[in-house]
């Protein structure tokens, strides 16, 4: 069981650090995204172009509000996690987070943030878990 939306949410603004400069990334097209779960509230994605069992792994995840939030005073439609994972020892990191405008990682990057996650196991069930089992071709 993937664990409830508040907590990635929690986990997600505890890691965030100073906001890094901003640049306007390339629209992210939706055929580099796979879905990996969805509830009432939001879809999960990893993306697809990075699956690989080599023992390392460079990875996004993607965060999609089916409501926007607002962050900040500024309306925010998804949020890319840029993760590390190990894939023979099942071990995650999130190196940094970012904020977009629209939907799917698209239109203005809000902020970038880096986090001070550290290299782990990620916790049975959870969001973390689904990432690094689908990354490394483990499901």
């Amino acid at each position: 069981m993937v664990k409830p939306r508040a907590a990635v949410l929690l986990a997600v603004a505890t890691c965030l650090a100073a906001p890094a400069a901003l640049a306007e990334p390339p629209a992210a097209v939706a055929s580099q995204w796979k879905q990996i779960y969805e509830d009432s509230q939001t879809i999960y994605y990893v993306s697809a172009t990075n699956s690989s069992s080599s023992t390392t792994s460079d990875v996004e995840s993607l965060l999609e509000y089916k409501v926007p939030q607002v962050l900040g005073g500024t309306q925010v439609w998804s949020v890319v996690s840029h993760m590390k994972l190990d894939c023979d020892a099942k071990k995650v990191v999130t190196i940094d987070n970012t904020t977009y405008s629209r939907q799917m990682g698209s239109g203005r990057a809000i902020q970038t943030q880096a986090t001070n996650d550290t290299l782990h196991e990620p916790d049975a069930g959870s969001l973390g878990e689904l990432i690094w089992s689908t990354a490394c071709g483990k499901n």
